[in-house]
């Protein structure tokens, strides 16, 4: 059976972050072990063994912050513009302060920048993110990245990346016309909350504060927006939205975080088929949950390897219905019809699973 090309390859290229976010946790580690992380020479060779698997694909250089280790993140975004990749980067603008940066992230950066906003009210975005000012560093560099994109003749999208959560499900409409009319910025993803990131602790106290949303005024928000801005939302997209959101409101145990009963009640992500998620000691998985089978890509020829054998991964992941199901970079719907359009090779994916899967398991 002819396994389908990975078509993301997730490098973890650092721990450290210098904002304070209350929905992760990332910002309380450090690379205080950057010794053992992998080795610039040997991301550099996953980079081109995964060009060799997906001759389309993109790379997602994630941390932490990314931009804190400044040259390993424009070495690696450099190799894969080389190799004819696309690339990824969510970052949180705090880097990018003058024209000299925003120019250089046009010429040798992600070819898709997305900077993360909590709201469109800088009050509400410096309060979650934990350090006053953090909004005007990350509209500011927005609006130097569209700046620099306009001089240069570029190609490089340039997204927002909202987090939706109790304080603004219902304003997503006004979000939007801050972002797409105000900004100008080519898209506004939605994230929607999850339990904290990078959190080990029993206790979430963020996401059980935050993260029951008014079902109705979101989903109303949203249909709003999509007649107003012609986003073309994917119905199907909308339903499994509403349907997580309803589950979040009705559970008990939110405050336990990754560790409440709840689940959704539909296996909405296909990151076993799409992504490969590498971290910074060059363990591979097909997402970042740590009890799936894991594989320490040593040598070239690793990354194939375990992409081609993951099979029985693949099998136990079509039962996992966790919060992060509904994630951007991990669920099988779209949020837009125009592009679920370019992504048809689901169908082929969904023949194959039948292929591997036990009968009845979607």
């Amino acid at each position: 059976m002819t396994i389908p090309s990975p078509r993301f390859l997730f490098l973890q290229i650092n721990k450290a972050c210098n904002l304070r976010c209350g929905h992760c946790d990332f910002w309380k580690r450090d690379d205080s072990d950057s010794h053992n992380y992998l080795s610039l020479a040997r991301h550099r060779e996953l980079i081109a063994e995964f060009a060799s698997l997906s001759k389309k694909g993109t790379t997602v250089i994630a941390g932490g912050e990314p931009m804190l280790n400044l040259e390993r993140f424009f070495d690696l975004t450099r190799y894969s513009r080389e190799l004819g990749l696309e690339s990824i980067s969510v970052v949180n603008g705090t880097r990018i302060r003058g024209d000299a940066m925003a120019d250089r992230m046009i010429a040798e950066g992600p070819t898709r920048i997305a900077i993360s906003l909590n709201s469109h009210r800088a009050e509400v975005h410096d309060r979650t993110r934990g350090v006053v000012g953090s909004f005007d560093k990350a509209v500011n560099a927005l609006r130097l990245l569209i700046r620099a994109r306009e001089r240069a003749g570029s190609k490089t999208k340039i997204d927002v990346m909202a987090l939706i959560f109790d304080e603004t499900c219902s304003e997503i409409e006004e979000f939007f016309d801050f972002a797409l009319n105000d900004i100008g910025a080519d898209k506004m993803k939605l994230n929607f909350l999850q339990p904290s990131f990078g959190h080990d602790d029993p206790g979430d106290e963020f996401f059980e504060k935050h993260g029951k949303l008014d079902v109705e005024a979101t989903i109303a928000a949203i249909k709003q927006s999509d007649i107003r801005f012609k986003l073309g939302f994917n119905p199907i997209w909308l339903r499994q939205v509403e349907m997580y959101l309803r589950e979040l409101s009705a559970a008990q145990d939110l405050d336990k975080g990754w560790g409440s009963r709840v689940q959704t009640s539909e296996h909405i992500c296909n990151t076993h088929d799409r992504n490969i998620m590498v971290d910074h000691y060059g363990m591979a998985r097909l997402c970042f949950a740590s009890d799936y089978r894991g594989q320490k890509l040593e040598a070239y020829g690793d990354l194939a390897a375990f992409w081609n054998g993951a099979n029985d991964i693949r099998e136990k992941m079509q039962n996992c219905n966790r919060f992060c199901g509904i994630s951007h970079s991990v669920r099988r719907e779209t949020s837009t019809t125009r592009s679920r359009s370019t992504t048809q090779n689901i169908g082929l994916i969904e023949r194959l699973r039948g292929m591997i899967a036990p009968v009845g398991v979607i």
